[in-house]
């Protein structure tokens, strides 16, 4: 990632980041982190929450990175229904 870049990918009306794994059995996991909004403030915020250790572990494993990356985005939207 680039340090002009703003931090984080932007995602419907957030800001999220992740790290994706591939575990020994051939499963996929991932630690996620959003944040509101998609602004340079927004991108700020969430580099501040990963900092401060505020990740979240996704719930399950999943066949393939590309059902894991599905899964943090249908995970972020059910989250930011509960916090508006």
């Amino acid at each position: 990632m680039d340090e002009d870049e703003p931090f984080g990918v932007v995602f419907e009306d957030f800001r999220v980041i992740w790290v994706a794994e591939r575990l020994q059995d051939g499963t996929w996991t991932a630690r996620y982190c959003w944040h509101p909004g998609t602004s340079e403030a927004s991108a700020k915020a969430l580099q501040a929450a990963v900092l401060s250790g505020k990740s979240k572990r996704l719930l399950g494993e999943f066949r393939s990175e590309e059902e894991t990356v599905a899964a943090i985005k249908a995970a972020v939207l059910l989250e930011a229904k509960w916090v508006r």
